[in-house]
């Protein structure tokens, strides 16, 4: 199963995402374009190793050196898309804007996204989006937190704490049939969460401080 490790997503083999500046794709990111080029007229039960491979120029066997199988690849392409949004908009201005974009994509290619959701375990997919989101609350705290003097352990409860927050109502959605509306769902979040991460912060500095 692909893996996501600080914020950079890595196939079965550890291949890890490359970087940005890269500029010929490499073999598993070429087969994550094809992907995402067919997920656009078919279904991804409908989506073949060999019609990936044939596109893509190689054989069976290099696919396979890759990833195990067809989800295999859409997890690895799911997991990267995901955690480059996310952290694309990690900023308190940005976020809301940016998770709502996210629910937004995984509506729009709902089959891949519980084609990756059913294949893993519970706890698999809430540690993905726990670290994942992790990264970005740690950004929004770092913003927030300006020259408040708090200690290691109170910054940690302070990240970890907002980030459950958002992780309990996403899994509830995912849980749900991706049934309430992103923008609706995001904006009762904003709301919800507008001055409350600086209050928090101000509270544990002031209670750090004694």
């Amino acid at each position: 199963m692909a893996h996501v490790a600080h914020g950079r997503a890595q196939s079965p083999r550890g291949h890890a995402a490359p970087p940005a500046y890269t500029k010929k794709p490499t073999t598993p990111e070429l087969l994550g374009q094809i992907l995402k080029e067919q997920l656009r007229t078919i279904p991804l039960s409908k989506v073949t190793v060999a019609g990936l491979a044939a596109d893509a120029g190689i054989s069976r066997q290099a696919f396979y050196y890759h990833f195990s199988d067809i989800h295999d690849l859409a997890a690895w392409v799911f997991q990267i898309d995901i955690a480059d949004h996310i952290m694309a908009h990690a900023s308190y201005a940005q976020w809301a804007n940016g998770f709502r974009q996210m629910l937004a994509y995984m509506q729009a290619h709902r089959d891949q996204a519980y084609a990756v959701i059913n294949s893993l375990s519970h706890e698999e997919l809430e540690q993905f989006f726990f670290r994942t989101l992790r990264e970005m609350m740690s950004v929004i705290v770092a913003e927030l937190e300006g020259d408040l003097q708090l200690t290691e352990a109170s910054r940690t409860f302070v990240i970890e704490h907002f980030t459950l927050i958002v992780l309990g109502h996403l899994l509830h959605w995912f849980a749900t049939d991706m049934a309430a509306n992103p923008t609706g769902l995001v904006d009762d979040l904003e709301l919800i969460l507008h001055g409350t991460v600086r209050a928090a912060l101000e509270r544990f500095a002031q209670r750090d401080a004694m």
